[in-house]
Protein backbone atom coordinates (compact mmCIF):
# COMPACT_ATOMS: atom_id res chain seq x y z
CA UNK A 1 0.00 0.00 0.00
CA UNK A 2 1.34 3.35 -0.67
CA UNK A 3 0.56 7.22 0.73
CA UNK A 4 -2.56 7.67 -1.96
CA UNK A 5 -4.12 4.24 -0.84
CA UNK A 6 -3.36 4.45 2.84
CA UNK A 7 -5.37 7.74 2.98
CA UNK A 8 -8.25 6.36 0.89
CA UNK A 9 -8.61 3.26 3.51
CA UNK A 10 -8.30 5.76 6.28
CA UNK A 11 -11.29 7.73 4.85
CA UNK A 12 -12.74 4.60 4.55
CA UNK A 13 -12.36 3.59 7.86
CA UNK A 14 -12.87 7.35 9.40
CA UNK A 15 -15.21 9.12 6.81
CA UNK A 16 -16.53 11.65 8.82
CA UNK A 17 -13.59 14.87 7.58
CA UNK A 18 -15.01 17.29 9.93
CA UNK A 19 -13.08 15.30 12.95
CA UNK A 20 -9.60 15.34 13.41
CA UNK A 21 -7.66 11.66 12.89
CA UNK A 22 -4.92 10.88 14.36
CA UNK A 23 -2.94 7.66 13.83
CA UNK A 24 0.06 4.86 14.30
CA UNK A 25 0.72 2.50 12.14
CA UNK A 26 3.58 0.13 13.11
CA UNK A 27 4.63 -1.40 9.78
CA UNK A 28 6.74 -3.60 7.39
CA UNK A 29 7.88 -1.00 4.63
CA UNK A 30 9.40 -1.88 1.25
CA UNK A 31 10.12 1.75 0.95
CA UNK A 32 10.44 5.28 2.96
CA UNK A 33 10.90 8.70 1.65
CA UNK A 34 11.13 11.36 4.01
CA UNK A 35 12.51 15.01 4.30
CA UNK A 36 14.35 16.70 7.42
CA UNK A 37 14.03 20.64 7.02
CA UNK A 38 17.63 22.16 8.82
CA UNK A 39 17.40 23.85 11.70
CA UNK A 40 16.02 27.42 10.84
CA UNK A 41 17.18 31.19 12.63
CA UNK A 42 15.51 34.37 13.10
CA UNK A 43 13.72 35.91 10.80
CA UNK A 44 12.33 32.28 10.05
CA UNK A 45 12.54 31.88 5.92
CA UNK A 46 8.94 30.71 4.32
CA UNK A 47 9.08 26.57 4.65
CA UNK A 48 8.31 27.04 1.11
CA UNK A 49 11.89 28.55 0.53
CA UNK A 50 13.43 26.07 3.28
CA UNK A 51 12.34 23.13 1.71
CA UNK A 52 14.23 24.00 -1.65
CA UNK A 53 17.44 22.82 -0.18
CA UNK A 54 16.04 20.39 2.17
CA UNK A 55 17.45 16.70 2.50
CA UNK A 56 15.49 13.80 1.17
CA UNK A 57 16.19 10.28 2.84
CA UNK A 58 15.21 7.03 0.75
CA UNK A 59 15.38 3.63 2.93
CA UNK A 60 14.97 0.52 1.70
CA UNK A 61 12.88 -2.59 3.69
CA UNK A 62 12.91 -0.44 6.86
CA UNK A 63 10.96 -1.21 9.98
CA UNK A 64 9.32 1.16 12.14
CA UNK A 65 6.36 3.56 13.09
CA UNK A 66 4.27 6.25 11.08
CA UNK A 67 2.70 8.70 13.47
CA UNK A 68 -0.05 11.06 11.77
CA UNK A 69 -2.92 13.22 11.83
CA UNK A 70 -5.80 13.94 9.25
CA UNK A 71 -7.17 18.03 9.45
CA UNK A 72 -10.25 19.11 8.82
CA UNK A 73 -10.46 21.36 5.63
CA UNK A 74 -11.94 24.59 8.17
CA UNK A 75 -8.54 24.51 9.98
CA UNK A 76 -7.11 26.03 6.71
CA UNK A 77 -4.85 28.94 7.99
CA UNK A 78 -4.62 27.22 11.08
CA UNK A 79 -2.94 23.54 10.42
CA UNK A 80 -2.97 22.19 6.91
CA UNK A 81 -5.63 20.47 5.74
CA UNK A 82 -5.99 16.40 5.29
CA UNK A 83 -3.18 14.06 6.08
CA UNK A 84 0.03 14.85 7.96
CA UNK A 85 2.95 11.95 8.87
CA UNK A 86 6.11 11.42 10.45
CA UNK A 87 8.20 8.70 10.27
CA UNK A 88 10.54 6.85 12.73
CA UNK A 89 12.56 3.66 12.11
CA UNK A 90 12.64 0.90 14.62
CA UNK A 91 16.23 1.51 15.65
CA UNK A 92 15.34 5.13 16.04
CA UNK A 93 17.93 6.06 13.34
CA UNK A 94 15.73 7.11 10.45
CA UNK A 95 13.03 9.13 10.23
CA UNK A 96 11.40 12.57 9.09
CA UNK A 97 7.99 13.99 7.45
CA UNK A 98 7.13 11.55 5.20
CA UNK A 99 7.06 12.29 1.16
CA UNK A 100 6.04 8.24 0.14
CA UNK A 101 6.12 4.93 1.15
CA UNK A 102 4.96 1.19 0.14
CA UNK A 103 4.06 -0.68 2.77
CA UNK A 104 4.39 -4.59 3.06
CA UNK A 105 2.25 -5.22 6.51
CA UNK A 106 1.55 -3.54 9.41
CA UNK A 107 -0.77 -2.50 11.64
CA UNK A 108 -2.88 0.82 12.64
CA UNK A 109 -4.24 2.10 15.69
CA UNK A 110 -6.53 5.55 15.18
CA UNK A 111 -8.20 8.06 17.37
CA UNK A 112 -11.17 10.23 16.07
CA UNK A 113 -10.71 13.55 17.99
CA UNK A 114 -13.13 15.82 19.52
CA UNK A 115 -11.36 18.49 20.63
CA UNK A 116 -8.82 21.11 19.21
CA UNK A 117 -6.81 23.39 21.26
CA UNK A 118 -5.51 26.47 19.45
CA UNK A 119 -2.15 27.77 22.33
CA UNK A 120 -0.70 30.89 21.26
CA UNK A 121 2.54 32.60 21.79
CA UNK A 122 2.86 34.15 25.39
CA UNK A 123 5.57 36.43 24.05
CA UNK A 124 3.55 38.97 22.23
CA UNK A 125 6.30 41.39 21.19
CA UNK A 126 7.14 38.79 18.66
CA UNK A 127 3.67 37.27 17.97
CA UNK A 128 2.20 40.69 16.99
CA UNK A 129 4.90 41.66 14.84
CA UNK A 130 4.25 38.87 12.41
CA UNK A 131 1.94 39.53 9.19
CA UNK A 132 -0.31 36.37 9.44
CA UNK A 133 -2.23 38.28 6.96
CA UNK A 134 -0.76 36.34 3.72
CA UNK A 135 -2.44 32.78 2.51
CA UNK A 136 0.30 30.82 2.04
CA UNK A 137 -2.34 27.60 1.50
CA UNK A 138 -1.24 26.87 -2.32
CA UNK A 139 2.29 27.19 -1.21
CA UNK A 140 2.19 24.85 1.85
CA UNK A 141 0.35 22.05 -0.12
CA UNK A 142 3.28 21.90 -2.30
CA UNK A 143 5.73 21.35 0.22
CA UNK A 144 3.39 19.14 2.04
CA UNK A 145 4.00 16.82 -0.46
Amino acid sequence: MDFSGLEAKLDQIAPNQNIFCAFKIKADFDSMKTRSVPAQKKPYPPLSQVTKNQPEFNYKNVSGIIVGFRCPPYVKGINVPGYHLHFISDDFTKGGHILDFKIKSGKCEIDLCDKFFLILPKDVTDFENVDLSKDRSEELMDVER
